[in-house]
């Protein structure tokens, strides 16, 4: 007898468990429908834009000791040997105008010098910003030649590298008319950016004897700004879905002025034959430390040339630490300079500290169109000025005229409004915490409360805004308003408004998703 009784509690427990189940979406219908809209507008999020797997770096860069000295068949004059002298001078351009430039010279040298033009990165432009480098350069017998950037050619939405290179090639020019410069052994000093621009000059002009590339992307732009992001995003320990963003953001289509972001060097670097001198801060996590020298190698190898020499210090970008340039790297980039032809083969050719780079830089898919440049704005901008404008009647509409609500809603008005500002609150958290993200990453800082937290109240706004929309159609059928005209009007302009700005807000990924 117990166990039949035992038997019939077990299915009378099972009939209940199946009945409140089935009871479910009768008795919370507003809950259901939001944990459906939640998973569609996260998978929304996850399909429509280009995803970011960037692949291990495999291959590998082994310096072959940690000493970077560079030892020529004869000594050369180390740093600190000579006097200095500075002076500004005026470097006539092809195009007639001038721009000036700082000329820096050993004092006392016999016989001539080798020279160098130092070609700008993206932070620099005057003529006395290479001043620690000039300095420490020129003391060891070399003459320095330090342009103006013209930034006629240089903005943030346009940069056009050919035009650039016609200026530093300009200035070349006029360094190797200096007295006292040996036109047989001058050469180029690029940073950053400028690596973009020396192998230019390089390829088309002959005269050029060597080139130095200090922290050279060697990727194009895109693709090595979204490298030098996904690094600093997994250094702060931000969330995978933050990671995600990287590709969407650096996918977008932007525009002619900004064919820039694709410009590929190595089109040129294949045509370079003279020596070559790679130089990287190890910690410089912006830069792909070892991919840009495999692809150099590579490169020149095409142009039949082998003399590619490989130097790794401790430091970040442009061989600095705590935004000081160190003398190390500007002793032995000297003695290359000062020791070739025989340098440009001389043992090691990899030295220095050991680089360190995760993964492999590689081509972006573009984001779809309506996430994309002009059209993300155009799209973001017609649902914000729907969602505005109808909040800003729904706030009028409620002044009464001869006894009459200008806009009556029937008592949708709060639910509508509570909506559009929690997709505007949705909005500005994620903005906000973008913007710390990008603050904490450029300033090499860690704050997991900010980074972790951050994320969790980005997800936490965005389910909210999706709680406040789900709640709109509910309070419609609830009070199943008989509005007129104008009032429906602007009702529907809001849902639209919304209904956009949620699907972009699911588009950059705060809402969970199965992946």
């Amino acid at each position: 007898m117990a166990v039949r009784r035992r038997a019939a509690d077990e299915a009378s427990t099972s009939d209940a468990g199946a009945r409140e189940a089935r009871a479910l979406p009768a008795r919370h219908p507003r809950l259901l429908a939001w944990l459906l809209v939640v998973f569609l507008l996260g998978m929304w999020g996850n399909w429509a834009g280009p995803r970011w797997n960037p692949e291990p770096m495999r291959s590998v860069v082994v310096p072959e000791t940690s000493d970077t000295a560079v030892v020529g068949k004869a000594p050369s004059p180390p740093v600190g040997t000579y006097r200095i002298e500075k002076r500004q001078v005026q470097v006539r351009l092809r195009d007639g105008t001038s721009i000036p430039a700082q000329l820096t010279t050993p004092v006392g040298v016999r016989g001539l010098v080798p020279g160098i033009v130092f070609v700008h990165g993206t932070g620099t432009k005057a003529t006395n910003d290479f001043d620690e480098s000039t300095d420490l350069i020129s003391s060891a017998g070399i003459a320095t030649l330090v342009p103006m950037k013209r930034t006629a050619n240089y903005s943030t939405t346009h940069r056009d590298y050919l035009g650039l290179a016609d200026d530093y090639e300009d200035a070349f020019s006029h360094l190797l008319g200096v007295p006292g410069v040996d036109p047989k052994r001058s050469g180029l000093y690029t940073v950053s950016e400028g690596c973009f621009i020396g192998p230019i000059i390089a390829a088309r002009n002959a005269s050029v004897s060597f080139v130095v590339l200090v922290s050279a992307p060697v990727l194009p732009i895109r693709v090595q700004g979204a490298l030098a992001a996904d690094a600093y995003l997994r250094r702060l320990g931000a969330p995978s879905q933050m990671r995600e963003v990287v590709s969407k953001l650096v996918g977008q289509q932007f525009g002619e002025d900004f064919r820039y972001i694709d410009f590929d060097v190595s089109q040129y670097q294949r045509k370079m034959t003279m020596p070559v001198l790679m130089v990287y801060g190890t910690d410089d996590m912006s830069m792909p430390t070892v991919q840009g020298p495999v692809i150099m190698r590579s490169d020149l190898e095409k142009a039949g040339n082998n003399s590619l020499t490989i130097r790794y210090y401790k430091g970040g970008h442009g061989l600095k630490v705590d935004g000081v340039a160190q003398a190390a790297p500007m002793r032995d980039v000297s003695d290359w300079v000062n020791g070739l032809p025989s340098t440009a083969s001389a043992e090691p050719r990899i030295a220095g500290e050991k680089p360190l780079q995760a993964y492999k830089g590689k081509t972006m898919a573009a984001a779809p169109k309506f996430a994309s440049g002009k059209q993300l704005m155009l799209t973001l901008g017609v649902g914000a000025l729907a969602l505005i404008v109808s909040s800003l009647l729904l706030a009028v509409g409620r002044m009464r005229a001869r006894g009459r609500r200008l806009i009556d809603t029937r008592g949708m008005g709060p639910c509508v409004v509570a909506s559009s500002a929690g997709i505007i609150v949705a909005w500005c958290v994620l903005v906000l915490y973008l913007v710390a993200l990008a603050y904490y990453a450029v300033s090499y800082q860690r704050n997991l409360i900010v980074v972790q937290g951050g994320w969790i109240a980005c997800q936490g706004a965005a389910l909210l805004s999706a709680w406040l929309f789900v709640r709109v159609p509910f309070c419609w059928h609830e009070k199943k308003p008989k509005m007129r005209a104008g009032a429906t009007a602007v009702v529907g302009a809001a849902l639209g408004g919304q209904t956009v700005l949620l699907l972009m807000l699911a588009y950059w990924g705060p809402f969970p998703s199965l992946r």
